[in-house]
């Protein structure tokens, strides 16, 4: 099941997403024109085909744009190789169609073809764990948006202990940075200013942990307001800022359908669309822009007190920039392990956000 949450296009944001698609149409998005071959040779180990039959497939299997000239122009090249032969059907109305078969000897060209997608997909991928390891949020946002979070080969938090061994309770980051709670006093003059959460950069990705390694789900389209007293791009020292921010739990996607089904199915995403994080208690640590939250978090029906630590960058008294992780027992919220056939995923599940928000007007 697939459904979808409504959601609204903020002007800005499409006129954003149309200058970043007509500037990058100069990089041509296509796959090599040449792997139609091997795909021709792949569709015909199926079943024997026809042209027309074959552009249909071909474009199912999403190789960009493939038109009938080009798909015969390819079957003349791999019958004038041998790798295919063709003979025309007996007509049962209107003109007689000319099928094509797979040879022996493409069956075998087919075999090694495939070791060069292996390797070709191999390169890909590590262009994209790259990606993924430079750790901005444009590269959450592309691992959300494009559903290949499973690229993701580690996993560090609690990797080494086991679920029954883990505390029970929500998880209190270590004592890494001494509490330092500054005593300079607010200024009078200012106050709490709302900031709303800009939706197209706002996202949640949650990482978990399983039998067949770490399964990532994502979603992007964060919504609430951050309640915050900032000047010359801090936030001022003494002040408590607060926030509400929901989650649609059903635009979590891993890019797996089955995964995915399973999640909505353990979470009773139908019951509970809505996951809820309140801000109450802000507490500044050593670091300028490090500070130490509590607050409650609101998920499958269950409210838990939970703390953690974020980083918070003002832009120009503007815009806030919030990023934290925090790791969860989702026995805590009531939801037990999930297991999907041979699959088990570990109850331990980190969940990294980034959120980023403008004053409003």
């Amino acid at each position: 099941m697939d459904e979808r949450v409504p959601m609204t296009v903020d002007p800005a944001e499409a006129a954003d997403a149309a200058e970043v698609a007509n500037r990058a149409s100069r990089f041509g998005f296509a796959p090599p024109r040449h792997f139609v071959l091997p795909a021709i040779l792949l569709l015909l180990s199926e079943e024997p085909g026809y042209g027309y039959r074959l552009v249909k497939d071909l474009e199912d299997l999403r190789f960009g744009r493939i038109d009938r000239p080009s798909v015969y122009r390819a079957l003349g090249q791999l019958e004038s190789d041998a790798l295919v032969e063709s003979w025309l059907e007996a007509p049962t109305a209107g003109q007689a169609r000319r099928v094509y078969e797979l040879t022996p000897l493409g069956a075998r060209v087919l075999r090694a073809w495939m070791g060069v997608i292996k390797e070709e997909r191999d390169g890909l991928d590590r262009v994209l764990r790259r990606y993924q390891a430079t750790g901005t949020v444009d590269a959450m946002l592309a691992e959300i948006d494009g559903g290949w979070a499973a690229l993701r080969s580690t996993w560090s938090p609690v990797a080494a202990s086991t679920p029954s061994a883990r505390p029970r309770g929500p998880l209190v980051p270590p004592p890494d940075e001494p509490a330092e709670v500054t005593a300079t006093p607010a200024d009078p003059l200012a106050g709490p200013r709302p900031f709303r959460l800009v939706r197209a950069r706002s996202v949640v990705l949650i990482e978990v942990r399983s039998s067949v390694g770490p399964i990532s789900f994502g979603a992007i389209g964060l919504d609430g307001v951050i309640e915050a007293d900032v000047g010359n791009n801090v936030v001022r020292p003494g002040s408590q800022p607060t926030a509400h921010i929901e989650i649609a739990v059903k635009g979590l996607r891993s890019g797996n359908t089955l995964y995915d089904a399973e999640l909505m199915r353990r979470i009773d995403a139908r019951q509970f669309p809505t996951a809820a994080i309140d801000l109450t208690e802000t507490t500044s640590v050593g670091k300028a822009n490090r500070y130490r939250l509590a607050g409650k978090v609101s998920f499958h029906g269950v409210t838990r007190a939970v703390q953690g630590a974020v980083s918070v960058d003002v832009v120009n008294d503007e815009r806030l920039v919030v990023t934290g992780e925090q790791v969860f027992d989702i026995r805590d919220f009531d939801v037990p392990s999930p297991t999907v056939l041979m699959l088990r995923i570990y109850p331990d599940v980190r969940v990294r956000l980034h959120v980023e928000a403008e004053l409003e007007a």
